[in-house]
């Protein structure tokens, strides 16, 4: 088989302030329309002087649900190219351990990622806008095999997660793939369904045909989606749920069956 080029997505980067080392928006205004329900998605890396007390929860909006996701541990960040982002001299804050699953010490979370992402609610629901605010240490866990699957909406094999049952049939999982790990997920074909990886290096396909390494962000064609991994291990998030509106969302080129996704 020949090897599969690794395609690396571009994103809007925000600036950032503080704790926040690294700031991307892959959902917005720019591209929702491609996305429904979901309509802003941002993702934050974050050095251990963050402190979540500092972000600032937007409104409740009637016509939305958000959610915000924080991931503890130590993992490796995004390659940092400018210099005012690279690690401070003489401080090993980040060790190589995929999935962000080690702590720094037994009673020390060290705070790695946080998500935002906001949805879109059916027309006329009752009850209004909804906020989660959960973490990654108090999701529902399922270990299998090969991986170790974080249940944040929906559910995934024994297990319903902290948000268990949603009108769309959202399903977001946090999923830390081990070193020679796979795991498989049927998602409803009708649905959206993207990912984005923020560890390791992942090989989607039956084949292994396509392999995305940190901070690749996909869109899955179909219903079934297979990951695995070789040496290094793999962490994603998943997201999918049915869309709201009438328009089909874009579709991937013809015989390709994962795309990155171009800003």
């Amino acid at each position: 088989m020949e090897p599969v080029q690794q395609n690396r997505s571009v994103w809007w980067e925000l600036s950032t302030t503080g704790p926040c080392m690294l700031l991307r928006r892959l959902i917005d205004r720019h591209n929702q329309g491609s996305f429904d329900p979901f309509y802003w998605l941002a993702v934050c890396y974050c050095s251990p002087e963050f402190d979540r007390a500092d972000i600032i929860p937007p409104p409740l909006h009637p016509q939305r649900e958000t959610l915000n996701y924080l991931v503890t541990g130590l993992v490796d960040p995004p390659e940092l190219e400018d210099e005012h982002l690279s690690r401070p001299a003489g401080k090993n804050r980040w060790v190589n351990v995929v999935g962000g699953l080690k702590q720094a010490t037994p009673s020390q979370s060290v705070y790695v990622l946080n998500m935002e992402l906001w949805m879109h609610i059916l027309p006329g629901a009752s009850g209004g806008g909804k906020r989660w605010e959960l973490e990654s240490e108090q999701v529902p866990l399922v270990r299998t095999d090969g991986a170790q699957v974080r249940v944040l909406c929906g559910r995934f094999a024994h297990r319903e997660g902290r948000i268990a049952q949603h009108p769309l049939g959202t399903t977001i999982l946090d999923v830390t793939l081990c070193p020679g790990g796979a795991f498989e997920y049927q998602a409803p074909p009708e649905n959206t369904t993207v990912l984005y990886v923020f560890g390791g290096n992942v090989f989607f396909g039956k084949e292994a045909e396509a392999c995305f390494g940190k901070d690749s962000f996909l869109r899955i064609c179909g219903g079934s989606i297979i990951a695995s991994s070789f040496a290094s291990g793999g962490r994603f998030l998943l997201f999918s749920a049915k869309p709201i509106s009438r328009k089909k969302p874009a579709v991937c080129p013809a015989n390709d069956s994962v795309c990155p996704i171009q800003k």
